[in-house]
Formats: C-alpha cells, sequence, structure tokens
C-alpha cells in the first residue's frame, strides 16, 4: 500500500486485489488441484472479506477465475504490480451478493 493509504480501512479495490493475490498464491503452491479444498478456500475468503469491505464477497469468485489466468499475472507483472481494472472502479459483481450466505 502507498504510505497515504497505511491505516486506513480496505476498500473494495484493496479487498478485491488482496482476493486475487490471495488465490494467485494458492495456486502456485498447488491448492487448486486439491478441489474441495480450493473450494472451501473460496468460501473462507468470501466470508473472511466481508470484515473489511461489506460489498466485497461477491467478487470472490471473479477474484479466483483472475488468479487462474496467466495472462493476467502478466499483465500484472508488467503494470509494476498495479492492477488498473479494479482500483478506484466500483462495479456490480454479476453475482447475487448473498449467494455466498445461503
Amino acid at each position: 500500500r502507498e504510505p497515504e493509504k497505511r491505516g486506513r480501512r480496505f476498500k473494495l479495490d484493496d479487498c478485491r486485489i488482496w482476493m486475487r493475490l490471495m488465490f494467485w498464491a494458492a495456486r502456485e503452491e498447488g491448492a487448486a488441484e486439491h478441489k474441495v479444498f480450493f473450494q472451501w478456500y473460496q468460501d473462507f475468503i468470501g466470508h473472511f472479506i466481508n470484515v473489511y469491505e461489506r460489498s466485497a464477497p461477491p467478487y470472490t469468485a471473479e477474484s479466483a477465475e483472475w488468479s487462474a489466468n496467466e495472462e493476467n499475472i502478466k499483465k500484472y507483472l508488467s503494470n509494476k504490480r498495479v492492477m488498473e481494472d479494479v482500483i478506484g472502479v466500483n462495479v456490480e459483481p454479476q453475482v447475487n451478493p448473498y449467494e455466498f450466505f445461503t
């Protein structure tokens, strides 16, 4: 985080970036190969992220899918580790926001 953002509560874009990085790290460690575990992990992250930003859980699946695409990773790294597609962008997710709690 930029020094001026340190200590501030996470916003939606921060949460989406964090989830993408968490899922990428899990994939690098082979966790996605264990389907049951990886589904549990997505559910856990989706539940946990609600502590920081209540609008973030619906983006869990998108974040997990983002981490599966090698082109996304390359773009992130070549862009000085900045995710311009989420920073300052507040879009409505294409899923039911209560899906994770049913």
